[in-house]
């Protein structure tokens, strides 16, 4: 009968519906419902559930766009108010209606419905599709890898949820792989790509010898150690990557050593060019102050006087102002959390003429790229205080202060 009605039924363990992700789907459904009742009406929910019921297979499911009731039976639900307008709006001399006509317009009906509650679910789940992939990424491991396994359910509440590492013996497909897990009872295992993490290795270094004193060993060259106080015209504090190698570590301080002169905490500044400020023949823009705590006070003026002593800024009375703000940087690696110098000018980038310059699109970049082995990239120290206003823009870059006017 189900066959010949196209029905396509499941078989589910009874009073377990979590085999079924349907019915556990309408369970949460339901459950929101009853929590959404008022408090005394909540211990009597199973007197409310027909109607919790109706007013469920009422309303239009967002991935269909039918109501149940509607899909199933080919016709709106009927409700009290429903009975009440129908019979306000029936014509008094009603055709009469056969069975067969019934039939036929009801199966004609029903196709429709199918039809368009078909595409609406494609359109849906495309939708949710795209979603998904959006912060999805695309996650492949090779036979030889170190991974680490998740274990959802842990034996114990305080077992570490992920074991291993172990290593990679086969690509099943681009989702499953096939790893050693070293045990007596499933030495081998299909895991999907999901419960996996690679497992990085730490770079080995030798920072002890031991050799007899009549044998001369060949020293295997050890990584620099790194000064704790960095100083201007040295490459003291670098930090490198824990992918590269010790004998990598020290080529790449022996090529920064021959470039010391570069390496400044303290910011210069270059002669070769200046930024100006192309406002037109608009008038002065100046803002108000925004309201700050005592903190926040100090904190500016504490900014204002090292900027002050590093020569970045200079007293002003320029009729231009913009209001200064903290804003606060992202957590150090040891906890601290430090607040950034901003000037709010929005009222300035309002009149001022931007210029048109190409920008390079990423792809292309990354396409000339592609072959290279390893990527640098070199920052200024500071790029806003490095690179001179021109004289004419000074008067515009202004800002105000609860101690006076830069």
């Amino acid at each position: 009968m189900w066959n010949e009605c196209g029905v396509t039924y499941k078989f589910t363990t009874p009073y377990h519906p979590q085999t079924n992700g349907l019915v556990k789907r309408f369970n949460k459904t339901l459950k929101g419902m009853i929590t959404g009742l008022p408090e005394k009406l909540k211990r009597r929910w199973d007197v409310l559930l027909p109607c919790l019921l109706f007013a469920y297979r009422k309303v239009p499911q967002k991935g269909v766009g039918f109501p149940p009731f509607e899909l199933l039976f080919g016709h709106p639900v009927m409700g009290p108010l429903a009975f009440v307008k129908e019979g306000w709006e029936r014509p008094l001399h009603e055709p009469k209606q056969d069975v067969v006509d019934y039939v036929l317009g009801l199966r004609s009906r029903m196709e429709e419905y199918m039809e368009k509650a078909s595409k609406n679910l494609d359109a849906s789940q495309q939708l949710q599709k795209m979603w998904y992939e959006q912060k999805a990424a695309m996650v492949e491991f090779q036979p030889g890898q170190k991974v680490w396994v998740l274990e959802p359910a842990a034996p114990r509440a305080l077992q570490d949820k992920w074991s291993g590492p172990y290593p990679v013996l086969e690509k099943k497909s681009q989702v499953t792989c096939l790893v050693d897990l070293g045990t007596s009872r499933t030495p081998k295992r299909v895991i999907h790509v999901n419960r996996l993490e690679l497992f990085h290795d730490r770079a080995d270094a030798n920072m002890l010898m031991v050799t007899d004193e009549d044998q001369e060993a060949e020293s295997e060259p050890l990584p620099d150690l790194l000064s704790t106080d960095p100083k201007d015209g040295s490459v003291d504090g670098v930090i490198y990557s824990d992918n590269l190698s010790g004998q990598q570590q020290t080529d790449c301080t022996q090529v920064l050593q021959q470039f010391a002169e570069l390496f400044f905490l303290t910011p210069g500044q270059t002669h070769l060019c200046t930024h100006d400020v192309d406002t037109g023949d608009s008038m002065p823009v100046k803002s108000k102050i925004f309201r700050q705590s005592d903190q926040v006070k100090e904190s500016i003026k504490l900014e204002v006087h090292k900027m002050l002593e590093l020569r970045v800024i200079e007293h002003s009375d320029s009729p231009w102002a913009g209001p200064v703000v903290l804003v606060p940087k992202p957590h150090t690696k040891d906890g601290k959390r430090e607040m950034g110098f901003c000037v709010d000018y929005r009222g300035l980038n309002s009149v001022t003429k931007t210029d048109a310059h190409p920008i390079p699109s990423a792809d292309e970049l990354i396409d000339k790229l592609s072959a290279a082995k390893y990527l640098s990239t070199f920052d200024l120290t500071a790029g806003y205080w490095q690179i001179r206003m021109a004289p004419g823009a000074k008067e515009k870059t202004a800002f105000s202060t609860p101690d006076g006017h830069n």
